[in-house]
C-alpha cells in the first residue's frame, strides 16, 4: 500500500473515533461509570493507533523520534510545531490534528494507571541488572537517548545516521537489557534533570502529551518525593497546570527512584 493511500485510510478512520470522543464529553456522560470511560478511551486510542501509518506513529508517540521535549521540556514548542508541520505535510487538517492530540492527553485515569503494581517488584527483582545497565549508559556519555530503534547524541539528533554512538553489538546488549527489564522505551537523559538516567517502564500518549513511569538513577536528590504517587502527581499537575508537565518520585534505594510523569 502506498503511503498516500495509507494516509487517506487513516483520515477516514480518524473521523468516527474523534466524533465518538467528542460525544464522550457530553454532560450526560458524567453519570457513566469510570470503568466505562476507561474502556471507551482505550478503545478510541487503539483505533487511532491502528489507523495511523506505523512509521508516523513510531515518530509521533511519546518518547518517539519527534518527541523533542524528552531532551528537555524547553523543546515543547518545537515538538508541538513539528507535530503540526508533519501532520500538515501528511494532509491532515488542523481540526483532526487537534482532536488527535486531545485524545491522548493524560487524565486522572492515566495518572491512576501509572501506579503499576509490578513497577517496584520489577526493580527489586532486578536491582543488580539495573545497576549494570546504568553503568553501561554512564560509559556512553555522549549518547543521550538509547531506544531499541534509534539513538540521539549530544552532538546530533538527526536520525537515521551512520554513527549511532556505539557498535551494533553494544546496541544489541542494550536491547537485551531492555527486554529482560521491561523497558520498552529504553533510556532517556534530559536537560531537566542533569546527570540523571531515566529508564522507561511504561508510556502512553503522543509527543503532544502523555504519561510515563519507570526508574531514575540520580546522585542529586530529586523532588518532590512521595509514598502516594497517584495523589501527589495529580496534585502537582493541578497546582502547576501552566507548566504543562509534572513529575513525582518515590525513593527505592540510595540514588534510585521510581518516577511518575505527565505532560500536556
Amino acid at each position: 500500500m502506498s503511503i498516500s493511500r495509507a494516509f487517506v485510510l487513516f483520515l477516514v478512520a480518524l473521523s468516527q473515533p474523534l466524533f465518538f470522543a467528542a460525544q464522550s464529553t457530553h454532560p450526560a456522560d458524567s453519570a457513566r461509570p469510570a470503568s466505562a470511560s476507561r474502556i471507551d478511551k482505550a478503545t478510541l486510542r487503539k483505533r487511532l493507533i491502528s489507523s495511523m501509518p506505523p512509521f508516523l506513529y513510531e515518530r509521533w508517540k511519546k518518547y518517539g523520534q519527534w518527541d523533542y521535549k524528552q531532551q528537555g521540556f524547553q523543546y515543547r514548542d518545537s515538538t508541538q510545531f513539528n507535530f503540526g508541520a508533519t501532520g500538515n505535510a501528511a494532509k491532515i487538517d488542523k481540526e483532526s490534528l487537534m482532536a488527535l492530540a486531545r485524545a491522548f492527553k493524560p487524565d486522572p485515569d492515566d495518572v491512576n494507571s501509572l501506579d503499576d503494581p509490578e513497577l517496584e517488584p520489577n526493580f527489586a527483582r532486578n536491582a543488580d541488572a539495573f545497576d549494570k545497565l546504568r553503568k553501561m549508559a554512564e560509559q556512553d556519555t555522549h549518547v543521550i537517548r538509547i531506544a531499541p530503534d534509534y539513538t540521539l547524541l549530544d552532538s546530533s539528533s538527526k536520525w537515521p545516521r551512520e554513527d549511532v554512538g556505539f557498535s551494533e553489538a553494544r546496541w544489541n546488549e542494550y536491547r537485551s537489557f531492555f527486554k529482560s527489564l521491561s523497558l520498552p522505551q529504553g533510556i532517556v537523559r534530559t536537560e531537566d534533570f542533569p546527570g540523571a538516567f531515566f529508564f522507561i517502564f511504561r508510556a502512553e500518549g503522543l509527543c503532544t502529551g502523555g504519561s510515563s513511569a519507570g526508574y531514575v538513577y540520580s546522585t542529586t536528590a530529586l523532588a518532590p518525593t512521595t509514598k502516594s504517587p497517584k495523589e501527589t502527581l495529580d496534585a502537582e499537575a493541578r497546582k502547576n497546570s501552566e507548566k504543562h508537565s509534572a513529575y513525582v518520585f518515590k525513593q527505592l534505594k540510595e540514588n534510585w527512584y521510581a518516577f511518575y510523569q505527565v505532560d500536556w
